[in-house]
């Protein structure tokens, strides 16, 4: 049967009027190699769509690719080329198929390199290249299909980002951060180009622009965690500490389990000198990790801060018993020790005191065979042979002046 038939005209005619009254979704059976297809919405008949034999199989390919039939997918795709092999469709299909699924990359490659020789006007045959040879460490390959997209489509933000991206892993940061700012000029409300130029801007020691970028992703994207704690630690880095402890508390009243909140949080404490609150953050922590070591550790230095000498040695002990020669452990140990023996100078006690500074020196002896804080120790270690010198100078004179 022909289409050019008058009989079938006058069918088509007669079906199309039934669908219409209905206001349903009509599709005529396939007819010499063609599907023709008629789509109505609101009573009135849309223009029919006719699709070839190979974008059926493009078709039937991508359904099976959406229910996770994969090897159907494939089939259907090769269907495709192999009916049209210049349909562009089946050939993007089968590079993403084969990158993301079946990670078999040397056939995504040649599949999106066929499908940019048959469109290379076409921006997205370009991006698509790019983005596999990205996935694949190809970055100056991405870089170069980028380009080239960017010289087809001036206007695309995503565009700009995903050359930033590849810039930035081929270390070319002030390409990648023009590439950025290109992509936020084109799209100011999209907070990814804020926040690469953000973390660029931080990798660089560019605190403050980093801020302002940050800044950026706030206001356009929406008060994540991610970007409250990032800014907050930032604020920090300049000294912005109440703008920190405003943030801090803004993610721990949503998430009171966030412990790098928590121990920034009490750091901003500890730096303004609120002693009390910064123990106070320090002991949830310990409560809810008893056995990290950092955490025991800032602890016993909270209590060394507040003058709280036998709660610092108890925490040192129990950070020892965790973590075994922990250099860290010695030297609040020593500090605590170093508080007890000030005590006993000021009360007129020189001999005691001076040997509660001898026995800091035995702590931070073992602090030192710990690399990490060997020089530290051995700079307290001197400080301390001052002060036993102070107090024994001290018991001579009958005053006690520390001094530092």
């Amino acid at each position: 049967m022909k289409l050019n038939s008058p009989l079938v005209w006058v069918s088509l005619l007669i079906a199309a009027a039934v669908a219409a009254l209905s206001g349903c979704v009509g599709s005529m059976p396939e007819e010499e190699g063609q599907t023709l297809m008629t789509i109505r919405g609101s009573g009135e008949a849309a223009p029919a769509v006719v699709l070839t034999p190979a974008e059926k199989a493009a078709q039937n390919a991508a359904e099976f690719y959406r229910v996770r039939e994969i090897g159907k997918a494939i089939e259907n795709y090769e269907k495709a080329i192999n009916l049209d092999p210049e349909y562009v469709e089946p050939y993007l299909g089968l590079g993403r198929i084969y990158l993301v699924e079946t990670q078999e990359f040397d056939k995504s490659l040649e599949m999106y390199e066929a499908a940019r020789d048959l469109a290379r006007d076409d921006p997205y045959t370009r991006t698509s290249l790019a983005y596999a040879h990205s996935v694949m460490g190809n970055y100056q390959e991405s870089v170069n299909e980028y380009v080239a997209a960017v010289q087809l489509k001036s206007d695309d933000a995503d565009i700009f980002l995903n050359l930033g991206y590849a810039y930035e892993k081929m270390t070319m940061d002030l390409a990648a951060l023009n590439a950025y700012r290109r992509a936020f000029e084109l799209a100011p409300a999209d907070p990814r180009s804020a926040q690469q130029l953000a973390h660029l801007y931080y990798r660089s020691g560019l605190y403050d622009q980093s801020i302002a970028a940050y800044e950026k992703v706030r206001t356009y994207g929406g008060a994540s965690s991610y970007t409250l704690k990032t800014l907050g630690f930032l604020y920090m880095k300049v000294g912005r500490l109440d703008d920190a402890e405003t943030l801090f508390l803004t993610v721990l009243e949503k998430e009171p389990g966030d412990f790098g909140s928590r121990a920034n949080l009490a750091s901003v404490y500890r730096s303004r000198g609120e002693y009390a609150k910064a123990l106070a953050q320090y002991e949830a922590l310990v409560e809810t990790q008893p056995n990290n070591p950092d955490f025991l550790g800032a602890l016993a230095d909270a209590y060394n801060d507040v003058s709280r000498s036998d709660s610092a040695i108890a925490t040192a002990q129990r950070l020892l018993q965790v973590s075994q020669g922990n250099g860290s452990a010695y030297v609040s140990w020593a500090k605590a020790l170093e508080h007890k023996a000030d005590a006993r100078c000021e009360a007129g006690d020189y001999d005691g005191g001076a040997a509660l500074y001898g026995q800091a020196i035995g702590k931070l002896e073992q602090a030192r065979l710990d690399s990490n804080w060997k020089s530290h120790a051995n700079r307290e270690i001197e400080r301390q042979n001052q002060l036993i010198e102070v107090a024994q100078l001290a018991k001579r004179r009958g005053i006690w002046d520390k001094g530092e």
